[in-house]
């Protein structure tokens, strides 16, 4: 019995070239969904997250900022006029304080700027929206640095709701 189809040369060029377009392509799908792009963030319970820096990464595609919580209310004369990313009161979550959070910050340069900035130990207060979809990160496009200057972006790529399904 005689095998019909393409040689084995034929056939592996047609797989090989199937495969290499497939990898150049992953690391596009992997950004944009890693980006914020595909998540849901929940303006109606803006999360207010003060405390002191311990950690940062400044580098691509995004920082993150690790901050151990330490307010258990808002802070005194807090005033953030977004109303893009608040669409309900300012919340603090009682199971933050003493705990340390990652927040990822936009991927913009003046948020990776902010690696000259801030140090362990600093104290900063973000605005941070949680993501409804899983893994349920934090996001922030507002920060307030230590000497009180406010680094704020508007307009960023991810997709908001108002409240999770």
């Amino acid at each position: 019995m005689s095998w019909q189809g393409p040689s084995g040369r034929q056939f592996l060029r047609r797989h090989c070239t199937t495969a290499v377009v497939a990898a150049l392509m992953l690391p596009s799908v992997t950004a944009w969904t890693h980006h914020g792009v595909t998540g849901e963030y929940d303006t109606s319970t803006p999360i207010v997250i003060s405390g002191t820096v311990t950690h940062g990464v400044f580098a691509p595609p995004h920082p993150v900022l690790s901050v151990r919580v330490d307010a258990s209310e808002l802070p005194e004369g807090l005033n953030v006029d977004r109303p893009d990313i608040i669409t309900g009161p300012l919340t603090i979550r009682v199971d933050d304080a003493g705990e340390v959070r990652a927040i990822e910050l936009p991927p913009l340069r003046a948020f990776h700027e902010l690696g000259r900035k801030l140090r362990g130990g600093d104290h900063v207060t973000l605005i941070a929206l949680r993501n409804c979809l899983p893994p349920h990160e934090l996001r922030s496009s507002w920060i307030q640095l230590p000497d009180g200057h406010i680094v704020s972006q508007t307009g960023d790529k991810a997709r908001r709701t108002h409240g999770c399904q």
